[in-house]
């Protein structure tokens, strides 16, 4: 169903591209290690090449993807600490985006920042896709943020199209040993935060969380693809989505996923509804603030 959802969508394209391959993403990959000597100077660009090919170079899915239906984004990768030559901490950043319908601009799907990252790498090692079980943890977290990756772009094509891939990254969590999972910040269960890798897939496998990715779908499918053909019908409908994750955010207060929503979407719904009406922009920047309270300037243009 996503691939021919896929093809329907982005025909108005097949002009700039007709090749087709089995590799569903295409990401910028950056690896640095800012104010840190490390021991092995080639660990960062070893990391950033292998990074490259785990992403870019693997197979996903059973679906082929046409070059401009890739997932666009980049995964940022900073080392902030070394804990010996082959063990670190760090943030990794992860953003995606995919092209709008027939249009020449691009959407952004997720934008979620780990900070707690904890790895091990030794600048040969391979980093493997976990799928049939646990390998090491630095694999399991790269393969974790893959499927969730995927599954957010799914979601955004059909109502909760993105089943089968949060389905993998929850199952590649229960494959992990007992010691990460209680002891690991990333994975961890008891993290009274609930900002971590854990909550991210619990939360959005949750049937609490279905209206969001209902309004997920609703925002893009219905919303940013059909700007082209009634642009004041397309914001309405987006406005109603976001209404949808505003009532999740108040139903189940400090939880990760309206967060990244805010995270991802704040400057474009901001840039969607700065010519809206006087209702419709107080009706988006209260919603907004409910669940993005710290960010009072960035919708202050919505006033």
């Amino acid at each position: 169903m996503k691939n021919i959802l896929r093809i329907s969508i982005f025909c108005s394209l097949m002009i700039l591209a007709n090749t087709s391959s089995a590799q569903e993403f295409e990401l910028e990959i950056k690896v640095g290690a800012p104010g840190i000597s490390m021991t092995n100077e080639k660990i960062v660009p070893a990391l950033e090449k292998q990074l490259y090919e785990f992403f870019n170079s693997n197979t996903w899915t059973e679906d082929s993807y046409q070059d401009h239906e890739k997932i666009q984004g980049n995964i940022q990768l900073t080392i902030k600490e070394e804990l010996n030559a082959t063990t670190f901490k760090g943030q990794l950043v992860v953003q995606t985006s995919r092209p709008v319908y027939n249009s020449n601009t691009s959407t952004p799907i997720m934008k979620y920042v780990d900070k707690n990252l904890t790895f091990s790498y030794d600048g040969l090692q391979n980093i493997r896709i976990s799928t049939d079980g646990y390998a090491d943890n630095f694999s399991s977290i790269l393969s974790f943020f893959a499927y969730f990756m995927l599954g957010m772009d799914y979601d955004s094509f059909s109502p909760m199209g993105g089943d089968p891939y949060f389905d993998q990254a929850f199952s590649l969590y229960n494959s992990l040993p007992a010691s990460l999972q209680r002891g690991d910040n990333g994975w961890t269960q008891d993290d009274k935060r609930q900002q971590n890798r854990y909550f991210l897939i619990e939360n959005i496998r949750s049937p609490k969380f279905r209206r969001m990715r209902e309004a997920i779908y609703k925002y893009h499918r219905k919303g940013m693809d059909k700007m082209y053909a009634d642009f004041n019908q397309a914001r309405a409908v987006i406005l109603e989505a976001i209404t949808d994750v505003g009532r999740v955010n108040k139903e189940i207060n400090n939880t990760i996923l309206p967060q990244m929503f805010a995270d991802t979407k704040r400057i474009e719904i901001v840039d969607i509804f700065i010519a809206a009406d006087a209702d419709q922009k107080t009706k988006v920047r209260s919603v907004m603030l409910s669940i993005d309270p710290s960010q009072t300037i960035a919708y202050r243009p919505l006033r």
